[in-house]
């Protein structure tokens, strides 16, 4: 918002609103993950996990069982808009121990829309086996998936709806910001076959149970100045539905005035476990032997919906408030009253009537999609390519991976692979895995950072402009590897063609 005077006072409103807002982003763009995005992974076929991305791969070991947390852990915290040194800067000399938030060129990195991420699945129980020409899996899980998504004109609200070099007022359009996030448990079961030569399907079905939910819908934010007469037209649209055991407070004219989180804390297994929301998922996947060197593969997971019929609070509100330039003229004339922002802040959320209901309503999980090809380019090293689209709340995130599957003897496999993702294209990672009959350790990551920063005041050592940490590791059990060689796509065909080491195990080559 533009006025005449005291610009340093509306810069100061503007930096104490945007300062934990740009904090939290930043640290969503720097805190370290346990666990590598599925790209790598997805063409890794010795490790049991990639079924989970694609339910026609069968492990070559007759069993395998996954331990409870140790076999696959995963946090993912990553952001799409920007990296730490995109928004932070160190100082020099004297100040060369502080850091500096450099809002003008974040506002250059920021896309149209933009997105901070956090998810963590934890295996709470897993296995897999042959029966037949069949193979099955088993899989107990927890999850959690969080969407931030931010607009670019989010940032634009440091200068206050004004175009600074332009001296002309600025349209600041804030839809679809919001927040999207879910906790729930999976138990799924998947079978796969191979259909006819070179050709195998694969299926999963999961139960799901929802633990907690909180969702913006329809988010409409509008802020609107015009110079003569000066007015501001700010208008609010929402609708946020949530299944969490709290308690919120309304006054007389339908605003939330105080949350009780004391339920959230009590009657743990009745509020997230036992508590009727449920809801189904399927996940599907094929693989086609092209020729004896060439294999396709495509999938989706995580395509269903969650019902929420507990602990729901159903909010609505919509607004529309015109500030004045004479309400404008009586703050600037009056230096005794509050800060003009603060009372229009103010004025903006007495303008807002919001209603709640109870009544239940759907989510539906984050969708992926996968595709993959492999070609073997000799004995032991074959090249790779996949990409993965995610479909979150209507916004899509698509990526791309290139990889080399290297198994140079028989208890080592090491993957090197080239990401493209969150907007960025310099995003290196590897995998390995260790281990022959009995046990297998592996380890994956799609992005390594080579460059850090030290904060002088702390020691804490920040990735200098990852938007991307990632680090993956479990331990699992395997049985019955020393049966001939059924390979992960159809039994006809060895998924390794051209091997001079026919009969091993894949996944110990």
């Amino acid at each position: 918002m533009y006025i005449d005077a005291d610009r340093g006072t509306r810069l100061s409103f503007y930096e104490r609103i945007l300062s934990p807002i740009l904090f939290f982003f930043i640290l969503l763009s720097v805190l370290p993950e346990v666990y590598a995005q599925n790209n790598t992974l997805y063409l890794m076929y010795s490790i049991p996990e990639a079924n989970e991305l694609n339910p026609a791969l069968r492990h070559p070991c007759k069993i395998y069982l996954e331990l409870p947390v140790i076999s696959s852990f995963r946090l993912n915290i990553r952001n799409t808009g920007f990296g730490f040194h995109d928004a932070v800067h160190t100082g020099t000399g004297a100040q060369s121990g502080t850091w500096t938030a450099d809002l003008d060129n974040l506002e250059k990195k920021l896309g149209r829309m933009n997105y901070a991420l956090a998810n963590t699945d934890i295996d709470l129980l897993g296995a897999g086996f042959e029966y037949k020409d069949w193979y099955f899996t088993v899989l107990i899980s927890n999850h959690t998936a969080t969407q931030i998504s931010y607009p670019h004109d989010i940032v634009s609200l440091k200068d206050g709806n004004w175009d600074v070099n332009g001296g002309n007022p600025v349209k600041i359009n804030l839809n679809n910001i919001g927040v999207n996030s879910t906790l729930w448990n999976s138990i799924g079961i998947s079978v796969s076959k191979d259909l006819s030569e070179g050709l195998r399907f694969g299926l999963r079905l999961k139960y799901l149970n929802g633990m907690a939910n909180l969702n913006t819908r329809n988010t409409t934010v509008t802020l609107n100045t015009t110079p003569d007469p000066i007015t501001l037209d700010a208008e609010v649209k929402y609708k946020v539905n949530s299944s969490l055991p709290v308690k919120l407070a309304f006054a007389s004219n339908g605003l939330v005035n105080g949350v009780d989180f004391t339920p959230a804390l009590q009657n743990l297994a009745g509020n997230y476990i036992f508590n009727g929301n449920r809801g189904l998922s399927i996940d599907g996947g094929v693989i086609y032997d092209l020729d004896e060197a060439t294999q396709l593969s495509a999938s989706f997971t995580d395509l269903g919906f969650i019902l929420w019929r507990k602990n729901v609070n159903n909010l609505t509100g919509a607004g529309k408030f015109i500030f004045s330039g004479i309400d404008i003229n009586k703050y600037i004339l009056n230096p005794g009253q509050n800060d003009l922002l603060v009372a229009l802040k103010d004025s903006l959320i007495n303008a807002f009537q919001a209603s709640s209901a109870k009544k239940g309503y759907i989510t539906s999980l984050p969708l992926n999609l996968y595709g993959g090809i492999t070609r073997q380019l000799l004995p032991n090293l074959k090249a790779g390519a996949m990409t993965w689209i995610e479909i979150n709340s209507m916004h899509l995130r698509p990526s791309l991976t290139l990889s080399l599957n290297f198994t140079p003897f028989r208890a080592f496999a090491a993957t090197m692979s080239y990401t493209i993702m969150n907007n960025k294209f310099n995003q290196i990672g590897t995998g390995l895995a260790f281990g022959r009959r009995g046990a297998q350790f592996y380890i994956l990551t799609d992005n390594i950072p080579v460059s850090f920063t030290r904060d002088a005041s702390t020691s804490l050592i920040w990735p200098y402009n990852a938007r991307m940490i990632s680090l993956r590791f479990g331990v699992n059990l395997f049985f019955g590897c020393d049966k001939k060689d059924k390979g992960s796509g159809s039994t006809s065909k060895s998924r390794y063609p051209k091997s001079k080491t026919t009969g091993d195990c894949p996944a110990y080559k």
